[in-house]
């Protein structure tokens, strides 16, 4: 596929990955999974239909807004795949994966029908960055620590099942944790040359 140009109204993220783009292609390829992985997405009711066909409710943090629209699937197989959009100005999100160095390069990209006015222009998902880096860490931590028991079902189950504001702060709390942890050595390693000289 073809950079998009300066004057199309459109947004584009890439990713490079060590995997190979059929894998890279894979792992996202599953719709709710890939949507999940935006951090700014809360997502209240995704529904599977038929042929390609999903519906999504939720609230896009990043610009405040509801998002209620149907999506269709479009599977291009080994080249990627494209999301259609029935409502709103985002009109379709592509995802695409070439070899590049030793990886890969995932390339996220979202067209919008022109803006005729303020309200359209705040409907603009500014999430397509972090969403990218969601992705990217995402599939690190799938290759590097996949094969530890338990760990494929806690992201894939326990983690994308939660409210972007509950990761976060899971991820703060196990940040303070391990914070409050290494404290403890050092006064516990404090006491005992204390207690060594004593």
């Amino acid at each position: 596929m073809a950079e998009p140009a300066a004057s199309d109204n459109a947004a584009w993220v890439d990713i490079e990955l060590p995997l190979a783009p059929e894998q890279a292609l894979d792992c996202v390829r599953n719709i709710e999974r890939f949507l999940r992985l935006n951090p700014h997405l809360e997502i209240t009711r995704f529904e599977r239909a038929a042929d390609g066909r999903y519906r999504l409710e939720g609230l896009n943090e990043m610009n405040g807004l509801a998002v209620s629209c149907g999506l269709t699937l479009q599977d291009d197989g080994a080249n990627g795949f494209r999301l259609d959009y029935d409502s709103g100005l985002k009109l379709a999100t592509t995802v695409t994966a070439a070899a590049h160095a030793a990886g890969t390069l995932l390339t996220i990209r979202e067209a919008y029908r022109q803006p005729e006015n303020d309200a359209d222009l705040a409907q603009v998902d500014r999430s397509l960055t972090p969403w990218g880096v969601a992705i990217r860490r995402h599939l690190l931590g799938l290759s590097r620590w996949g094969r530890l028991p338990g760990y494929r079902r806690w992201r894939e189950r326990v983690w994308l099942g939660m409210r972007p504001r509950e990761r976060r702060i899971v991820r703060l709390i196990a940040w303070v944790t391990a914070l409050e942890f290494v404290v403890f050595l050092f006064v516990l390693s404090i006491l005992v040359i204390e207690s060594a000289r004593g």
